[in-house]
């Protein structure tokens, strides 16, 4: 079926409606992508945190890097 007018397509009874799956669900995944974006956030802050306490606890001094001993 070839197509000459998109506006009369679109309007035609079997047609009218969805152009495309999914209609309606942008707001949801948009907010859906926000939470995983925000906690995507959250969770790395909270491992940073717990590396960079760690190596606080340790104590390094100011000659520790001349070891060369790297700590992964």
């Amino acid at each position: 079926m070839a197509v000459s007018n998109w506006i009369d397509h679109l309007s035609a009874e079997e047609v009218a409606g969805a152009v495309y799956p999914g209609v309606g669900t942008e707001g949801i995944l948009v907010l859906i992508a926000f939470v995983l974006w925000i906690g995507w956030h959250v969770l790395s802050a909270r491992q940073e945190n717990e590396k960079l306490s760690k190596l606080a606890r340790k104590r390094p001094s100011s000659n520790a890097w001349k070891n060369n001993v790297t700590d992964g």
